[in-house]
């Protein structure tokens, strides 16, 4: 008898609305230049939004050099777009390990971590990426 009772809650559960967070999140690509220490720069940023939280969360490559950043933020929605703010690192890159004369230097990351900061507005982003404290404007468009 309790199989008979069971089939009709599972089927009522399968046709039940998956929530939000349950689906997949869509992949957005954006691709463009920035103008970091007077040469132009390649840049291809890939990432996810939670839409629930805001939280953003993906990888900018730099196609100039092939240099890939971990990307982890915000991705806030306002009247005529988003606002980004994320923290770019180098993740688990190189470190620098060696010794002068004696003197010690251990743990040093070979890439600067940065800030990305800017507005989305339809198809275009405009903004900022702030390395060691220097602010390099970034635009990139929406491939994907």
């Amino acid at each position: 008898m309790n199989r008979l009772l069971l089939l009709p809650l599972l089927l009522l559960a399968s046709c039940a609305p998956q929530s939000q967070s349950m689906q997949g999140q869509p992949v957005q690509v954006w691709e463009g230049t920035g103008r970091v220490l007077l040469r132009d720069q390649h840049y291809r940023l890939t990432f996810t939004v939670n839409n629930q939280t805001h939280d953003l969360k993906g990888q900018l490559e730099n196609r100039t050099s092939g240099d890939k950043f971990e990307v982890k933020g915000t991705y806030l929605p306002t009247q005529v777009g988003a606002t980004l703010t994320a923290e770019v690192s180098a993740g688990e890159g190189v470190n620098l390990h060696a010794s002068i004369l004696g003197f010690g230097i251990s743990n040093v990351a070979l890439k600067s971590g940065a800030l990305l900061t800017g507005q989305a507005v339809g198809q275009t982003f405009s903004g900022e990426l702030r390395i060691n404290g220097l602010a390099y404007p970034i635009s990139l468009i929406r491939t994907r």
